[in-house]
């Protein structure tokens, strides 16, 4: 895998997606504090404090350049450069892959933000970052995003039955995975 210096800034049609910084730490602690976001998410805690922005935004740099690290980039609306969630990959250079996750703000849901980012970093892991593999997943109770990972190229490789408990709650987590050559038989983009 090779990367790069600066830090990658990646484009869609409607999205940027870059580092973030320390000046979105309110507006990122605002879109994460939301039972309904977090419900989804497995590491993301719920109430979700300034501090925790702060210290995720310091981590996202520490980690961002390292062999196993992870990419996470901000999600910025290009119009406006208004915040709307986060994304990355969590990369395994011993093994040549990354896993994908993404998340966004409840009002920014249902208008195809997951699936132009999901395809995005697809094309970024693939085409920049020489990756073999990208896994992702999700819960159960979460449907859509295994729509938007199936609109990426993605296919779905199984089930982990009562995998991962949240509150009190053990669920499903439906794993998809995309290798290069597949990616590069598909028109996603």
């Amino acid at each position: 895998m090779k990367t790069t210096k600066p830090y990658p800034i990646l484009k869609t049609q409607r999205l940027i997606l870059k580092l973030p910084t320390l000046e979105i730490s309110k507006d990122l602690q605002i879109l994460a504090n939301d039972k309904e976001v977090t419900k989804n998410l497995s590491q993301l805690p719920c109430p979700y404090r300034l501090d925790d922005a702060k210290d995720f935004i310091n981590r996202c740099d520490e980690r961002f350049f390292k062999e196993d690290g992870e990419q996470n980039f901000g999600i910025f609306l290009k119009d406006s450069g208004e915040l709307i969630g986060m994304c990355g990959l969590d990369i395994s250079s011993k093994h040549d892959h990354a896993t994908l996750g993404y998340w966004l703000g409840k009002e920014y849901w249902g208008n195809g933000y997951a699936t132009e980012i999901a395809k995005r970093l697809v094309r970024y892991g693939f085409e920049e970052l020489e990756l073999h593999r990208i896994a992702c997943g999700h819960f159960d109770r979460n449907p859509a995003s295994g729509h938007v990972m199936k609109k990426a190229g993605f296919i779905h490789e199984g089930t982990r039955r009562g995998h991962f408990k949240k509150d009190d709650v053990y669920l499903d987590i439906l794993d998809y995975g995309i290798l290069k050559e597949e990616y590069k038989t598909i028109n996603i983009l």
